[in-house]
């Protein structure tokens, strides 16, 4: 068996590079066979905008990557390519290739969950990759739904206030961690691709048009519909991505009528990507004070939180960045006090605490 893990930061400079860096060099001590891909860019040398070095990807021998074209000539790592697929990037078309002599890379890889998809079954069912990584970020986490979990990567480069940013993970990490649908309800609801209202399982659903995203348009024509059913809707299920607004919006126009209601979402990830964390989950925790239930019919587990007290300190005077750091102690401590996964300091703790985690997935 083989396993997909998607490392996401909240921002840049949190630290999704080192920990995935941690986790590579991990699997290769150990002798497991790996094959490494990026939601979008990644693996510069200098950041953009503070121009402070970057930790960059060093790969070794038998790795298998999926990158952009131009991005195999930026890299000092051999290789041969096994495969120009179709999937396009502004760097060119993604290539799979087999790294014959270790060194840097750069990955621009696939941007959309089906490609993903393709890509991660090249490299597990053809390419015998044990461990498949697949760097990204919490703002193009969309096609994480194709992972077997996440790792999620934050730190003082997201905000150097302590409190905030751990209000902010503890919302991730209940967003991650909303309960699955029963066996029935899975079985019931995995072939539908439209919303749906739902008065009973023997029975045919009524379903609605939509487009990619839920929109308060939408939110406002569930309403409407559930109101002028004359049966009860036991459940409304959305397989779109839903924006903190429309959340809001369906919440208002519900108003009182959630008591013995369930909403099902496809997966977290439609619900995290639309909006802020925080005020997501306070829209959650309104819909179950009313009584009823959110739930999550594929759920994609939150492995790990890695934590850096790092963030690029500006400097208005000569329009400069230099290196600073938080408080390390206390943000792991205030981070580990409130969240019910490991949280976890890459640079001081190891990659170990992490590996294990994945490993008991294979």
């Amino acid at each position: 068996m083989s396993v997909t893990i998607g490392i996401a930061g909240t921002a840049k400079n949190t630290g999704k590079t080192t920990t995935t860096a941690a986790i590579l060099n991990e699997l290769y001590n150990q002798k497991i066979s790996v094959g490494l891909t990026s939601i979008g860019y990644d693996g510069e040398e200098v950041d953009n905008i503070t121009r402070l070095p970057k930790p960059r990807l060093f790969v070794k021998k038998d790795t298998v990557v999926a990158t952009a074209k131009k991005c195999l000539q930026a890299g000092s790592a051999g290789y041969d390519i096994l495969e120009v697929t179709d999937i396009l990037t502004p760097l060119g078309k993604v290539c799979i290739v087999k790294i014959t002599a270790e060194g840097m890379v750069v990955i621009t890889g696939p941007n959309k969950g089906t490609q993903l998809n393709y890509i991660k079954y090249r490299m597990i069912n053809d390419l015998k990759c044990k461990v498949v990584l697949v760097d990204g970020a919490l703002n193009r986490l969309a096609p994480m739904t194709e992972t077997d979990g996440i790792i999620i990567a934050t730190g003082a480069s997201r905000t150097t206030n302590i409190d905030d940013l751990v209000d902010e993970t503890k919302a991730l990490a209940e967003l991650f961690n909303l309960p699955a649908v029963s066996k029935d309800e899975s079985k019931y609801l995995s072939n539908l691709d439209k919303i749906a209202l739902i008065f009973d399982f023997n029975k045919e659903p009524v379903l609605l048009k939509y487009g990619s995203l839920f929109d308060s348009k939408i939110a406002r024509d569930i309403c409407k519909k559930t109101k002028e059913e004359n049966r009860t809707v036991k459940i409304i299920f959305v397989p779109a991505l839903i924006s903190e607004a429309a959340l809001k919006n369906l919440n208002k126009c519900m108003s009182e009528s959630w008591n013995g209601k369930d909403l099902i979402l496809k997966d977290s990830i439609k619900l995290i990507i639309g909006g802020n964390p925080e005020s997501i989950l306070m829209e959650i925790n309104k819909i179950e004070a009313e009584g009823g239930n959110v739930k999550i019919l594929k759920t994609i587990p939150l492995l790990a939180i890695t934590v850096n007290p790092f963030y690029p300190k500006y400097y208005s005077a000569s329009c400069t960045y230099e290196a600073d750091y938080i408080n390390r102690e206390k943000l792991l401590k205030s981070m580990r006090a409130c969240i019910n996964v490991p949280v976890i300091d890459i640079e001081s703790d190891g990659p170990l605490p992490l590996l294990e985690n994945i490993i008991s997935r294979i």
